[in-house]
């Protein structure tokens, strides 16, 4: 009976020692970031392939369609696109959930021009895109965040376009849904980080940059 006693005492202090054990262990909400600021680059491929414009008060072609049924002998003689910015914003809901925005701004430059010298002029486009953005974090670790996300939203494209035969340049609006898949991301860095991601849409093929991650002073109180 005594050896039964000493067993029911060594199982209830092993119980109580577990279990302020894990009281002591901090949430997620106290050891992961709420916050996610991040600055990144990527491929504007996708823009020269988008042929959904919808145009608004716009008077002449949408960037991507075919220059011929609206100028003849008009050819496409140069193009040019910056890198895509992207700038975005995620706040940590659970410890695998975020939600937040995402913006994006690509310049686009093309030259139209005929065979006679003098006959030719340039657009200048601007492609802007505002989106609300899901990330799912399946890898959650100090150093490393590995996720897949989702965004979607609207993007304005405006600028202006030089018509010789008007002498006279023109401004241009039009907007349409856009979107951005991430298949994978990785993060590496403890509060500031590198990270890349490999998806489509609107902000890139390929996009790379770097971030920010930081917790508020009052979780930390939690």
């Amino acid at each position: 009976m005594k050896n039964w006693k000493n067993f029911l005492l060594i199982v209830l202090a092993m119980g109580l020692a577990f279990s302020l054990n894990a009281q002591e262990e901090p949430s997620w909400k106290q050891t992961l970031p709420r916050h996610d600021i991040q600055f990144g680059i990527g491929d504007p491929a996708l823009l020269f392939l988008n042929n959904t414009d919808i145009c608004i008060g716009c008077d002449y072609y949408p960037l991507q369609q075919n220059a011929d049924s609206w100028f003849e002998d008009y050819v496409n003689t140069l193009t040019f696109a910056a890198p895509t910015i992207n700038f975005e914003y995620r706040y940590r809901f659970a410890k695998w959930f975020w939600f937040g925005a995402a913006t994006s701004f690509t310049p686009i430059i093309n030259k139209w021009s005929k065979q006679e010298p003098g006959n030719e002029f340039t657009d200048h486009l601007y492609f802007i895109s505002i989106m609300p953005s899901v990330r799912f974090s399946w890898l959650n670790k100090k150093y490393v965040t590995l996720y897949s996300g989702l965004s979607i939203g609207c993007m304005v494209v405006t600028g202006s376009k030089y018509l010789p035969e008007e002498r006279a340049t023109k401004q241009q609006t039009w907007a349409n849904f856009t979107g951005q898949l991430t298949a994978v991301g990785v993060q590496v860095g403890k509060k500031w980080y590198g990270f890349t991601e490999v998806g489509v849409g609107v902000q890139g093929f390929v996009k790379a940059g770097f971030g920010y991650k930081f917790q508020s002073k009052e979780k930390k109180r939690e």
